[in-house]
């Protein structure tokens, strides 16, 4: 019986090391196997991709945006993903007592740190636009008084719930180049979102006719008409997430049932070709459900 254990263990593990490298999670070394195959590849460049191949490649450039804007240490990362795979091994094996669907739900949960860094990123985003947009409605609304952007930013920098690129701008603005314009254009850089550009555009714009300042503040209005589209849309999906949830744990509970009281369904369900292609089948399309929700979820404004 140990012996089995482990060769349940060692086909685990290789099949986590080939998703592992072929995910690109191990840069090292596919970055050598990059260099072998760059000649194929030129060669296969003119040929259409087929259905799999883009989403794979889709899924290969999302977890790479992932894993750049996570907080998290590479290492850490590639830890996480790794737990979850001998984790969803181990609960495929009390789920289904099956090597082959183990397998298939250690792969799966091999996505599990992205699909909850992705999520996570994506609330992260939104709350960040939210105070973007209130400190550009305060300072916006103070400029029509004060008529001096710099006064403006220096009298309610405090109060900003998002005062780095503020804080930035004031201190390069009266320390190193008095041009408001350039002090300006360079905040614009630091902020990567449309709106904030066209709220730029409208203060340079205003720094040689003054009427124009009431532009930036219908800019900033329609940017809150799109996050409150946006937190309407979220209320929404809070409610669809529930009941996804609940239909997934009434999915994944029902082997669980077929184990304790009907043994022999359970065994057919679990053993035979069509059961277990049933089962992976399914796999599979909680994990695209997952992802499509993520999609579908994102920031208007990303």
């Amino acid at each position: 019986m140990r012996e089995v254990n482990n060769l349940y263990l060692a086909v685990f593990a290789l099949l986590s090391m080939a998703i592992f490298i072929f995910l690109g999670l191990g840069h090292a070394m596919k970055q050598s196997a990059d260099d072998a195959s760059e000649k194929r590849k030129k060669q296969r460049s003119f040929k259409a991709q087929s259905k799999i191949s883009k989403s794979l490649e889709a899924l290969r450039h999302r977890q790479r945006m992932v894993i750049e804007q996570s907080p998290l240490p590479n290492s850490l990362y590639f830890v996480l993903t790794a737990a979850c795979a001998i984790g969803g091994f181990f609960a495929g094996r009390v789920v289904f007592s099956s090597l082959f669907l183990s397998i298939i739900v250690g792969i799966l949960a091999l996505l599990i740190p992205m699909i909850v860094l992705s999520f996570r990123q994506s609330k992260s985003k939104s709350k960040r636009l939210d105070r973007l947009a209130s400190s550009m409605m305060i300072l916006s609304n103070s400029y029509l008084a004060t008529q001096d952007f710099i006064t403006t930013v220096k009298d309610n920098l405090a109060v900003l719930e998002y005062p780095e690129p503020f804080r930035d701008f004031l201190a390069y603005a009266t320390m190193m180049d008095c041009d408001v314009r350039i002090a300006l254009r360079r905040m614009e850089n630091k902020v990567n979102n449309p709106y904030f550009s066209q709220w730029i555009d409208a203060l340079v714009l205003a720094q040689d006719d003054r009427s124009l300042r009431y532009v930036a503040v219908s800019v900033v209005d329609s940017m809150h008409d799109v996050l409150q589209a946006q937190e309407e849309s979220d209320a929404a999906m809070y409610s669809v997430w529930r009941e996804y949830l609940v239909t997934l744990a009434l999915i994944f509970s029902v082997p669980l049932v077929f184990k304790l009281l009907m043994r022999e369904a359970y065994v057919t369900m679990t053993t035979s070709f069509v059961g277990q292609g049933l089962m992976v089948l399914l796999l599979i399309a909680v994990v695209l459900s997952v992802f499509r929700a993520i999609k579908i979820n994102r920031p208007l404004m990303m």
